[in-house]
């Protein structure tokens, strides 16, 4: 028994030896991590913590027929931030501290909060006649409502589905003024120490991180400078959780001069599969047509860490590399397009300038010309080869990133509208013009098909016609007999109004159906602003005005008046049918993609209805616009007389503000096509142009000569352009 005491009393000592060696060993190994080597330690732990960022992806480029580049990408920095678990006051602090970097740099963040919220300091004079500062809060354009409490109360449920909010005190507020302090001291929790100023400028960065996290940096200020780079980096410490990085951002090549076909990108409003808060989108125009050919993917690459979410190094592994976008090539020929806005802009001045070199002072202008469209398109494919509207826009001041005082002040007048014309509508698309005499080779077409009037056959224009309450005048005191090609050339409205009458208005929207007035072409890029324009029926008059429809309603709308309403898009498409055949072109922008290897993964087939129109139809038409630029007689003569190639057209001057009052100038409208009458040679381009009170129809044929002169290159050496389409495939639909 005693023999088995001192064996377990060994055992025992044996054991309490192995834990006190045990215990030293453990004490020995925390003594060297944390006192010998512990700041080591401490610091090589910060940095073995890992993530994974995003590689944004290079953005496709845009490129014209010929290949000249419209937009394209270039590297720059960006400032991102990440969740490092700081207080409200800490983080506020931080941004605070880069906001006043951005401002002395004169860089531009991203700013969604001022699209909800504005502020303003005014300056005021007081009752006691000194001047004062006063501080004005305003609703943002993202709030709805026409009453100031209808704003708040979209404002208020903005930010509760935004962060989340729901606390009584939300509820009560009743003034923007409440809602702002709410924000302040409840939301953000900013110091008192802060002015309202420096406080709303905090609030906008808070706004902008909403949802961050410790895993995604979240962009906030793009496109910035090296410098601001460069003391982000050097004094990290006082911006705790804010880094930078590089990646690609978008450029326009003379932007200006296509803005409304390329169209621009911006940050996205709220994202979607495929996309992230900080991603970047195609809004409009080809930008955003394209965007599934232009965005490309954006890869992973993995990351060391600090515990503030600065990176400290990258790793070799667990990489997704970047694939770049695809490039678009577009129809556009960009020398053309130049001339097109170019023209279209400085035509619009002369007009207002009463400097026109056809014609003198009329009484009829009123200097208010103001703006415009022009397309010409390839009666051959139905292929867009310029597209201009007036007044235009820079696209690059939409690009996310740093802005001059004067870009900001150029973005808000745009958005607010300040010139009143709307200059970031695509006029030649989403305008919808009375065609004026532009549309008398339709309502001739319709005689002539339906056997009201034979090619040839004579009518008798008196110089006036009689309805039971009212007369109609020839505006030159009457043709005597003249067939549909003199018609058409000398514009008689007598002639159109008797063979409109007699072909009457259901055939004649039939036909104009036909010719794709009054409906959508379906071009590629219309970003849902296509028109689709009126065309004049009974059935319309009845829904807008409720009467019956009454001959002297077809007289009018025979001449394109009424409710004929269309877009210069369409009235070049429906020139071009005349042109070609009668074959109607779905027109297009978008040529074809092509990948990072060169390759084409998809090209655009030219598409077409057949109008069931007869040859001996469209040749009567063409000789009487041929001669609309050519017979001493023509509407247009003096604009084409000196061209060597010979062109087809129409002219139309569409009244806008007429009668005994009258203030305003007609619209001037002009359609046509060219080369005309060359058995060896068949029409190529059709242009429309539409000049808002351009007060003739002929001086907006004045563009279209410049085009012409363009495209045929008869100011200098020119390769001949039918190479560009030839053997073009096709499908009917």
């Amino acid at each position: 028994m005693e023999k088995l005491k001192l064996k377990l009393k060994d055992r025992y000592n044996i054991m309490l030896i192995l834990f006190v060696l045990a215990g030293a060993v453990i004490i020995g190994q925390l003594v060297n991590l944390q006192l010998v080597n512990g700041s080591q330690n401490l610091e090589e732990s910060k940095m073995k913590l890992l993530n994974t960022w995003k590689v944004t992806a290079r953005r496709g480029n845009i490129l014209d027929r010929n290949g000249i580049p419209l937009a394209i990408s270039r590297q720059a920095y960006k400032v991102q931030i990440i969740k490092a678990k700081l207080s409200d006051d800490e983080l506020n602090r931080c941004l605070y501290n880069l906001i006043k970097l951005f401002e002395r740099n004169n860089e531009s963040w991203f700013n969604d909060f001022t699209k909800l919220i504005t502020f303003e300091k005014v300056t005021e004079k007081g009752t006691d006649g000194k001047n004062t500062t006063v501080i004005k809060l305003g609703f943002g354009p993202w709030t709805s409502g026409k009453t100031s409490k209808e704003k708040l109360e979209s404002l208020k449920a903005t930010f509760k589905r935004e962060l989340g909010l729901r606390s009584a005190r939300l509820n009560s507020i009743s003034s923007l003024t409440e809602f702002f302090e709410y924000l302040r001291n409840d939301v953000y929790k900013i110091d008192k120490k802060f002015s309202d100023e420096d406080a709303y400028k905090i609030m906008t960065l808070r706004y902008q991180i909403r949802g961050f996290d410790t895993n995604t940096p979240m962009t906030i200020a793009q496109d910035v400078s090296e410098k601001t780079m460069a003391i982000i980096e050097e004094m990290h410490n006082e911006y705790p959780g804010v880094t930078t990085d590089v990646e690609p951002v978008r450029m326009y090549m003379d932007g200006y001069l296509a803005a409304h076909v390329l169209g621009y990108v911006g940050k996205i409003d709220e994202p979607k599969k495929g996309y992230d808060i900080n991603s970047i989108i195609g809004k409009c125009g080809v930008e955003l047509a394209a965007e599934k050919y232009l965005r490309g993917k954006d890869g992973i690459r993995s990351v060391k860490v600090n515990t503030m979410g600065r990176k400290t190094g990258d790793l070799d592994y667990n990489e997704e590399p970047a694939i770049p976008g695809n490039d678009v090539q577009i129809t556009l020929d960009m020398n053309l397009q130049r001339v097109a806005a170019q023209a279209l802009e400085r035509r619009i001045y002369e007009i207002r300038q009463n400097s026109y070199e056809y014609g003198t002072w009329d009484r009829r202008n009123f200097r208010d010309a103001c703006a415009g469209a022009v397309v010409a398109i390839d009666v051959r494919t139905g292929e867009v080869l310029a597209m201009a509207s007036y007044p235009s826009y820079d696209p690059s001041l939409f690009l996310p990133g740093s802005k001059t005082k004067q870009e900001l002040q150029a973005l808000e007048d745009l958005l607010t509208n300040k010139s009143g014309l709307f200059n970031m509508n695509n006029r030649a698309i989403s305008g919808s013009y009375a065609p004026g005499s532009t549309f008398k080779p339709l309502v001739a077409i319709a005689g002539l098909e339906e056997g009201v009037i034979k090619p040839g056959e004579k009518i008798l224009d008196e110089g006036y016609l009689r309805f039971s309450d009212r007369t109609l005048y020839c505006l030159s005191g009457g043709h005597g007999y003249i067939n549909v090609q003199q018609g058409l050339y000398t514009s008689c409205n007598i002639f159109f109004y008797k063979i409109g009458m007699a072909t009457g208005i259901d055939k004649i929207a039939k036909w104009a159906t036909y010719f794709g007035l009054g409906k959508k072409t379906g071009i590629d890029v219309d970003s849902g602003a296509e028109s689709a324009g009126t065309l004049a029926t009974r059935e319309l008059k009845w829904k807008i005005e409720g009467t019956e429809w009454y001959p002297l309603n077809t007289a009018m709308a025979s001449i394109g008046q009424l409710y004929n309403s269309f877009t210069p898009l369409q009235l070049a498409n429906y020139t071009a049918a005349i042109a070609n055949g009668g074959r109607l072109y779905r027109p297009y922008i978008i040529k074809r993609v092509i990948d990072n290897n060169g390759q084409i993964i998809q090209e655009t087939t030219p598409k077409y209805k057949k109008i069931p129109v007869k040859e001996s139809t469209l040749k009567a038409i063409r000789e009487g616009m041929e001669a609309v630029t050519s017979h001493y007689d023509g509407t247009a003569t003096v604009v084409f007389r000196d061209l060597p190639i010979k062109v087809a057209g129409k002219t139309g001057t569409a009244e806008v503000g007429t009668g005994s009052g009258e203030t305003k100038s007609n619209n001037g409208v002009f359609i046509s096509y060219a080369p005309a009458g060359d058995p060896n040679r068949p029409p190529e381009i059709a242009v429309a142009v539409v000049i808002e009170h351009g007060v003739y129809g002929y001086f907006a044929a004045q563009v279209a000569k410049e085009i012409f002169i363009e495209y045929f290159g008869l100011n200098k050496t020119k390769t001949d352009s039918s190479a560009l389409t030839a053997d073009v495939p096709q499908i009917i639909w």
